[in-house]
């Protein structure tokens, strides 16, 4: 059991019984007060002590805070899942000494000041080793939160995903892979570092990051990694034994200070990579150590960071305005720092958003020994980037360098016209009706700083990059340049390096193979002059640290009499609504069926409904059903008016039920029932979803009991698709037969995992009501076929229906051949069905303001398909979900080589999509995509995989 400690020394009855006397609401986050902006560091500890002072009226003591401890044994996944969602404001969940292995993740969401909290990084171990999810702890869309003191390990996937939440610390925490050291570097290897997990401790998109006095092991990706994230420190921390030690990637005013960094590929990766929703600058690297990082690149083939070579110290990739200055770097094979530019990673890239060059890099007072003794052969497997190394050296007549530079520098294109944003207004001048947007819409240079809603440049397929240019065309300098200081100090000690150069100009911009070819022609340069020169110094960053938790501000818990005499105080035939703020222990109690027992038919004042498409969860039959407040109907919305994610508008009180069988013969076995409820909290209306599993008590009687913490059947199924024009390749009903040894009951929480993202309402909110996907004739128990919009528009709970509804989008059924009104069998239709698919499982994350925005990987049926949709698009942060060898995520005319398909066709937990909602393959699914790819997609060059020269399909 989680033993609870009071945090506060009030009188617990007379705190409950204030507390029941007040208005309750069971779920949601108050908004708080935001601590005040800090210096140019750390804001001082007591900044914000008046406001957890805030005054209290007498009569309501303030909120207890909470310590929920929890130890090693049997039941600590359940009482840590339980606690990630019981916690609220100014509460602590302790991990106890000792070693803790959990049977999946760990996810909050839509908290706020909550402390998770070990004994020490070496005392608490969380094992994640036999986990069923990707990550060990994911965090989203929360504030103030506070990790310290305890290990994250083994992980399928990432070991602690923060996402899209402000004022994180993690202080004393360790991600690491056991094996790190004795795995094997070789990618075929059967126990292969490649398997490991892509990042450690990993912060994307967010803002006021402090990560200190923590480590990192084995990760096949970055071991320390802050992406498309502001306000930065990463401090006193250490990176060993992963591909990359330390990465910042598009982020604004982050610092690296005081860290080491040993027996990596690369020790410090400084990085903005294209399609995404950030780009960066303005970026700090100081007092740092990097030393001996030569460990074999065992990052999965086609990651970006596959593409680093072994025994690099620093390197940057197209990023702006960067301070290097005060590091030791040394004993590396390959160099010391490298500056390039992306042409030499994909010349082809099309983001028209992005800016290949480093710009505005300055290097001062750092001291170089020993590196560039041993150069990285070429592989195969990595590219013709791995060749790189072996022609710098050529190129530079044998000998190495401390510092190396491609050499490439940006020229006018032609393109004037000053980028805009969606509503016309170029990013040069301000829109006052625009919100969200955390930086500012152009730099001080002229630089457009692009948000992720922002299209492209219009100028016919070029980039906009005037604004570095004077009239005369040249260049503007040296803020756009490479600026190298005297102060600098190189140094030789062995045989190996005594020859190395302090810098070298490679002069190479790209490796398309016939430019590459001329550059090799092309001299190289070791002259500093040109490179004498000095920047203004960049910004610190920001940091609104420290969170001061307020619990007076935060959401109050019921007592548990208040959640019994609300849950039991339903009457028959009517749908229990005082229940509804409250997570009741039974389903029965919220009075939503006729049948207690049987949640397939007869809702209580519902209605049920069907969707063309559906999300994919196991072979499971599902049983919909909405119910709405009398005389409260649900607003019509659609992608038009509201995005691609769009469902409808629901009123506060709203519940959506959604049971899950497995038919099998004549049997049929109802598993569990989860609730999407609308509820009304101080902040304004949030969704909650509650997981509720079926049982078969002694007398033979079926319950459902709410378990937040989720659970695991095991089921088996054999039943004929109830669609009779879902036929197989033999012309007959479609008939799925198998079994699924784990199927996975979510815990609560996990809902948000798809949910809960940007693009929706706070909390769970729904996913497969959206007009486009019930725009179907249905067959209603009381025998009436028509269109569900109109059913439901015609009895008064949906408003706002377009009065023609043939002008309604509809999405087609992705295994009915024709439905999308093409051909049956043709490629438009083959090509329709795939996208309605694809939009159905993987939007929710892969939009805009999904959980998987930070991939630049956008999957809705309506763009065209381009590297957008992932046409010839690089991942981003793969990991092994990758794939050997696989560099893109879609190559036209080759779903052997492309990630999608492979990702769509695993049931591995850290490689599987979506990572969550199922634990098999949807083979027929997986089937039409490869199809799909191979027969319908632009053709790519087959010969060389480069994915140039196509076209665009569009919709």
């Amino acid at each position: 059991m989680i033993r609870r400690t009071i945090g506060r020394r009030r009188a617990g009855l007379v705190a409950v019984l204030a507390a029941t006397a007040a208005f309750l609401t069971a779920c949601g986050e108050s908004a708080g007060a935001l601590p005040p902006a800090g210096s140019a560091h750390l804001a001082a500890p007591a900044v914000a002590a008046a406001a957890v002072a805030k005054a209290v009226p007498a009569a309501t003591p303030a909120p207890v805070a909470r310590t929920y401890t929890i130890c090693p044994g049997a039941n600590a996944t359940r009482e840590a899942l339980t606690a990630f969602f019981d916690a609220r404001e100014g509460d602590t969940i302790a991990f106890c000494a000792g070693r803790f292995s959990l049977s999946t993740g760990l996810i909050m969401n839509n908290k706020r000041g909550i402390t998770i909290k070990g004994a020490g990084r070496d005392r608490t171990i969380l094992s994640f080793k036999n986990s069923d999810a990707a990550e060990g702890l994911n965090v989203s869309h929360a504030d103030g939160i506070v990790m310290q003191g305890f290990t994250v390990e083994d992980t399928p996937g990432n070991s602690i995903r923060v996402f899209r939440s402000r004022y994180v610390t993690f202080r004393d925490v360790r991600a690491q892979w056991s094996d790190y050291k004795t795995c094997s570097t070789r990618l075929d290897a059967p126990n292969s570092c490649t398997r490991h997990g892509a990042y450690g401790l990993y912060p994307v998109l967010c803002q006021h990051v402090l990560i200190e006095d923590s480590e990192a092991f084995g990760a096949s990706d970055a071991g320390i990694y802050v992406g498309q994230t502001s306000d930065v420190i990463v401090r006193r921390t250490r990176a060993e034994y992963n591909v990359a030690g330390f990465e910042f990637e598009n982020t604004y005013r982050a610092e690296f200070v005081d860290n080491v960094a040993t027996n990596n590929t690369g020790g410090f990766l400084i990085f903005d990579l294209p399609g995404l929703a950030q780009y960066g600058e303005k970026n700090l690297v100081h007092r740092n150590r990097a030393y001996n990082n030569n460990f074999p690149n065992f990052a999965p083939a086609g990651n970006i960071v596959g593409s680093v070579p072994k025994g690099t110290g620093m390197l940057v990739l197209a990023s702006d305005q960067l301070e290097i200055r005060d590091n030791e770097i040394s004993d590396h094979d390959t160099m010391g720092i490298g500056i390039v530019n992306y042409g030499l990673i994909d010349p082809n890239e099309a983001d028209l958003r992005y800016d290949f060059y480093p710009e505005g890099i300055e290097i001062h007072g750092n001291r170089f020994r020993d590196n560039g003794g041993t150069l990285q052969l070429p592989s195969p497997q990595r590219g013709e980037a791995s060749l790189l190394p072996l022609l710098l050296k050529l190129k530079n007549y044998g000998r190495s360098a401390h510092i190396v530079w491609d050499g490439s520098v940006d020229a006018p294109n032609g393109c004037t016209e000053y980028p805009k944003d969606a509503a016309g207004v170029p990013l040069n001048q301000p829109n006052p009706n625009e919100t969200g947007r955390t930086e500012a819409r152009s730099d001080e240079r002229g630089r457009p700083n692009y948000g992720p809603n922002d299209p492209g440049p219009n100028c016919g397929g070029a980039r906009y990059n005037a604004w570095k240019f004077n009239t005369a065309g040249q260049l503007k300098l040296p803020e756009n340049g490479l600026c190298i200081a005297e102060d600098n100090q190189f140094t030789s000690t062995r045989l190996l390096t005594a020859f190395a150069t302090p810098f070298v100009n490679a002069r190479l911009s790209t490796s398309e193979p016939g430019q590459l070819a001329l550059d090799l022609l092309k001299p190289v340069s070791t002259d500093l002059r040109p490179h004498r020169c000095q920047l203004p110094a960049r910004p610190a960053p920001r940091l609104q640290l420290p969170f001061v938790p307020d619990p007076a501000n935060g959401d109050r818990r019921p007592s548990d009499a208040e959640v019994q005499a609300a849950c039991s105080g339903g009457r028959p035939g009517q749908v229990n609504r005082a229940a509804l703020a409250y997570n009741c222990p039974r389903l029965d109690q919220y009075g939503l069926f006729a049948n207690p027992a049987d949640p397939r038919t007869r809702p209580v004042q519902g209605v049920e409904y069907d969707l063309n498409t559906a999300l994919f969860s196991d072979y499971s039959t599902k049983y919909r059903f909405l119910f709405l407040p009398e005389g409260q109907p649900a607003s019509y919305r659609d992608r038009t008016s509201h995005g691609v994610v769009a469902t409808f508008d629901f009123p506060v009180g709203t519940v959506i039920a959604k049971s899950f069988s497995f038919k099998a013969g004549n049997a049929e076995n109802v598993v569990e029932t989860r609730l999407l409820i609308r509820r009304q909290t101080a902040t304004g209306p949030t969704w909650v979803g509650l997981p509720y599993i079926w049982r078969t008590l002694g007398d033979g009687s079926r319950v459902a009991e709410l378990h937040v913490e989720g659970g695991t059947a095991s089921v088996r199924y054999d039943y004929v698709d109830p669609d009779p024009e879902v036929v197989g390749s033999n012309g007959k009903r479609l008939r799925y037969t198998g079994a699924v040894p784990r199927y996975t009951i979510p815990a609560a929480l996990s809902c948000v995992t798809c949910h809960g993202n940007d693009d929706r309402e706070a909390g769970a909110a729904p996913i497969g009501p959206k007009a486009r996907n019930l725009n179907k004739a249905h067959r209603y128990p009381d025998g009436t076929v028509q269109n569900q919009l109109q059913y439901l528009s015609q009895r008064g709970l949906l408003s706002g229906l377009p009065a023609d509804l043939s002008a309604i989008e509809k999405l087609p059924r992705f295994n009915v051949p024709g439905d999308a009104g093409d051909l049956p069998g043709s490629d438009q239709d083959l090509h329709h069905r795939v996208r309605a698919y694809l939009e159905v499982n993987c939007v929710h994350c892969h939009s805009g303001g999904g959980s998987a925005a930070n991939s630049g990987l956008f999957l809705d049926s309506f763009r065209p398909v381009d590297v957008r949709y992932g046409i010839c698009k690089r991942p981003i942060a793969a990991g092994r979900g990758s794939g050997e060898g696989r560099r893109y995520d879609i190559v036209p005319r080759d779903a052997g080589t492309s990630i999608l398909p492979f990702r769509v066709g695993s049931s591995e937990a850290g490689v599987r999509m979506p990572p969550v909602a199922r634990s098999v393959t949807h083979g027929e699914a997986a089937a039409l995509i490869t199809r799909w790819i191979d027969d319908v997609l632009p053709t790519a060059d087959t010969e060389d995989n480069s994915c140039s020269g196509l076209g665009l399909l569009r919709r």
